[in-house]
């Protein structure tokens, strides 16, 4: 606890942190800068609904040019957020994504380390044509400025929407962006569904309280090979759906998300294709109890949907290869649950914790490496600040469990400071 002190103090001296900045109660956030500035409410209202439903994704630009007979709003915005960043523990590869996944052993020497970096960082343009009308057209572009851990532009959204529909780039509608509370590191809680793809949904309000969609995701398989069985090309999208249920006044929602996720691989011993198919569910939402406190809440479960897993993602841990049967494929039972909470003290200062764990199950009989990754847990607690409409800080603290199959045990901390500046 004294480290953990110490540490924080050191940070915050060296850098302010933040969080994403917060809405400050006087008047819009939007400035319109060219054409009608009577329109900045509506603009606003527009670019929250065309940006994409996360907590931790900023679409919202502070300037907006409203065209000619307001036929349309366009907003290009950026967002600068360095970080500083104080891991001890086992080693956690990434400056900008705590993933308990990838918690490793430590090299001889380096139980801790001091890290900066903006890669976090990112622009986007927010654009909607024919604003209010049933014809209503919006656009939503955002790229990150990292890749990978180096400086370099990485597409995060890029999408159209149009009456009810959605094409293009970004979060499957399996994902409940709007139950997951804010954090600084940009990864979120571990057993939280969010898988970036292309994609394709419908959505439709049934009256003013319940609302569904169903999509079509692009065919994937993230599959661990060996024992007979090799990959192949995919032929069949997964499907996604939910049908949810919002409370009066815009005070949360309750959601019930589907999965069928059909996948191919190669059967070397008989020389066939073979096609499972997974499917997960999941039930997610969240509350404004009462002032000042809003709870959230999920829980994910399913075979052959781990890729859908934050923390599971580009494991190889949708299907392994059964060492009992070569040439066949098990798919993977995985099970996610989030919970957390946010208490704002003011339009300004507030305060979110988030607690999360995933877990794998493997049928008997498959072929698991023993380092595979087995189940871990995810802790974040921040205190977020807006000086401005533009200029935010805060502090976090994230702590990481990893278990291997293998039996293998990890875990580490993180202490981070954010500076953000959004235009």
């Amino acid at each position: 606890m004294k480290q953990i002190l110490i540490s924080l103090l050191a940070l915050t001296s060296m850098l302010p942190a933040i969080a994403q900045t917060r809405a400050v109660s006087e008047g819009p956030v939007v400035s319109v800068i060219v054409g009608d500035t009577t329109r900045a409410r509506d603009a606003e209202k527009e670019f929250r609904e065309n940006a994409p439903r996360q907590a931790n994704e900023n679409g919202l630009p502070r300037f907006a040019i409203i065209g000619k007979e307001n036929k349309y709003y366009l907003g290009i915005g950026a967002q600068f957020l360095g970080n500083a960043v104080y891991d001890f523990g086992d080693n956690m590869p990434s400056v900008y994504s705590f993933a308990p996944s990838s918690i490793t052993v430590p090299a001889p020497g380096c139980g801790s380390a001091l890290r900066f970096s903006a890669l976090q960082s990112s622009i986007y343009i927010n654009a909607v044509a024919l604003p209010g009308t049933e014809d209503r057209v919006g656009l939503f572009f955002k790229a990150e400025l990292h890749d990978g851990e180096d400086y370099g532009f990485h597409l995060s959204h890029f999408y159209v929407t149009y009456r009810g529909f959605m094409v293009g780039y970004t979060s499957s509608i399996f994902t409940d962006g709007e139950a997951m509370p804010y954090t600084i590191d940009g990864e979120g809680p571990n057993g939280s569904v969010d898988l970036t793809v292309f994609t394709a949904a419908y959505t439709h309000a049934f009256g003013k309280s319940f609302s569904g969609g169903i999509g079509i995701d692009s065919p994937s398989a993230d599959i661990s090979t060996g024992h007979g069985v090799s990959t192949v090309t995919q032929r069949a999208p997964a499907i996604p759906l939910y049908l949810q249920y919002a409370f009066p006044e815009s005070a949360g929602h309750v959601r019930l998300s589907g999965l069928f996720r059909p996948m191919q691989y190669r059967d070397q011993i008989d020389d066939t294709n073979r096609t499972p198919c997974g499917w997960g569910l999941q039930l997610s939402g969240y509350g404004k109890v009462a002032e000042p406190l809003t709870l959230y809440a999920a829980a994910v479960y399913g075979r052959g949907v781990s890729d859908y897993i934050q923390d599971d993602t580009d494991l190889g841990l949708d299907a392994l290869p059964r060492a009992d049967r070569p040439g066949h494929l098990s798919l993977t039972r995985s099970f996610g649950i989030t919970g957390g909470a946010t208490v704002n003290f003011s339009d300004r200062l507030a305060l979110n914790a988030v607690y999360s764990h995933a877990v794998n199950f493997f049928d008997d009989g498959v072929a698991v490496p023993s380092g595979q990754y087995r189940y871990g847990d995810y802790v974040a607690a921040n205190l977020v600040y807006s000086i401005s409409r533009i200029v935010g800080v805060g502090v976090e603290y994230d702590y990481g469990h990893r278990k291997a199959f293998g039996g293998e045990s990890l875990h580490t901390n993180r202490l981070q400071a954010l500076l953000s500046v959004t235009f």
